[in-house]
């Protein structure tokens, strides 16, 4: 994101028109004024933002670039020349949302007249919520995060949600979402399996990146009428990538052994091997898998799933047409 645009952003502000949200008689604080009884005018901006460098949008990382582009001369010609700018930064410790609320609160009281940041999505929806009932007529929020749909609803009104709420980023999940739902009409394609690593990619919105974007392509699919199977990979049961990936994708899997003299006094010479045979052909037909192993006299059943399955092969179904085990 390119912070001039933010800045560029921020010098029309005084001219949008705001709604008092609390709907109470107001109460004049002299400091959200921008001009102060001396006829000098200063914008005082908030930077919500972690000190922690795991995140893209961290103090040590925007801070640099805010006062590159505060040099710009473009932004310089979008203030008037009698209206200067400074900022104050606030640590949200590690993007949570508490500590996003008390800086929040911590850069109202210090009479911030707008505010960048939060950028992580669970901080930002925090700070977010009470931004309108902060000060007569609420305090604006700039940010380059709030990717998840709910921040891409209407935002002009009191009874909006995150009134007060600007979104510089260009892109969000729902673009994401539309990206792939648009590779998949294109295809005819009308099912698919969400694969996904809940807590991964935190640097990019905070905590439960991956989660939030998910539960937003979960709900256009649904918009879609596109069918989905969610697979959560940190609740897998103890199954390996393969085993949840038959198990979600619906693969019918099994081994089939057999001892072939099995059942002989019911089914004749090869008995076992006759309704191996059948239980097969009918397995087959169901759309299954099979393994089809015969077993040997002097080798143990376990050790034949061991050889030709594996050592997972508990979890896996296993039909044994013999009168008994080893």
């Amino acid at each position: 994101m390119d912070w001039r645009a933010v800045l560029v952003l921020l010098s029309i502000v005084g001219g949008v028109f705001t709604q008092n949200c609390r709907g109470e008689e107001l109460k004049p604080r002299a400091c959200e004024n921008v001009c102060d009884e001396n006829g000098q005018c200063k914008i005082r901006a908030a930077l919500l933002l972690p000190k922690n460098t795991t995140f893209y949008a961290s103090l040590p990382v925007v801070e640099p670039v805010l006062d590159l582009a505060i040099q710009s001369q473009a932004i310089r010609n979008a203030f008037p020349p009698w209206l200067s700018f400074e900022w104050t930064t606030y640590d949200v410790t590690d993007c949570d949302a508490a500590y996003a609320v008390i800086s929040a609160i911590d850069a109202y009281n210090d009479c911030a007249h707008v505010f960048f940041g939060p950028a992580c999505d669970f901080a930002l929806a925090s700070v977010a919520r009470i931004t309108k009932f902060l000060g007569n007529s609420g305090i604006p929020l700039i940010t380059t995060g709030g990717f998840t749909f709910d921040f891409v609803q209407q935002k002009q009104t009191c009874q909006d949600e995150f009134y007060m709420l600007v979104r510089t980023s260009p892109l969000g999940f729902k673009d994401m979402a539309y990206f792939i739902i648009n590779v998949m009409r294109h295809y005819d394609w009308r099912q698919l399996l969400l694969i996904n690593e809940p807590e991964a990619q935190v640097d990019v919105a905070g905590k439960s990146t991956c989660h939030l974007m998910m539960k937003t392509f979960a709900n256009f699919l649904k918009i879609e009428d596109i069918i989905y199977t969610p697979w959560d990979t940190t609740s897998d049961g103890g199954l390996n990538h393969t085993e949840n990936l038959k198990f979600y994708l619906g693969y019918k899997y099994t081994t089939l052994l057999y001892e072939s003299s099995a059942f002989a006094e019911y089914v004749g010479a090869r008995g076992g091997h006759l309704l191996a045979s059948t239980i097969h052909d009918y397995l087959i037909r169901e759309g299954f898998h099979i393994i089809g192993r015969e077993l040997q006299g002097n080798i143990p059943a376990i050790e034949t799933l061991r050889h030709w399955v594996g050592f997972d092969y508990s979890s896996k179904s296993v039909f044994c047409p013999r009168g008994y085990w080893d």
